[in-house]
């Protein structure tokens, strides 16, 4: 998953927040905003927290 991946993934789903995702993930929503924003590297401790749940809502179904 790369930081570009992720933007898309949201971008493609407008109807999902951020926020939600943050909260299922167990991440903090300014943590995940900045990594959106480029101003934080995407970890893979991140990565693992967020796959989970971003499975749930479609993420590598295509």
């Amino acid at each position: 998953m790369t930081i570009e991946e992720l933007k898309q993934f949201f971008d493609e789903r407008p109807s999902l927040s951020v926020n939600g995702v943050t909260l299922e993930a167990g991440l903090s929503e300014s943590y995940l905003s900045k990594i959106l924003r480029d101003t934080r590297p995407l970890s893979s401790k991140t990565v693992d927290k967020l796959k989970p749940v971003l499975k749930k809502y479609g993420y590598g179904c295509k």
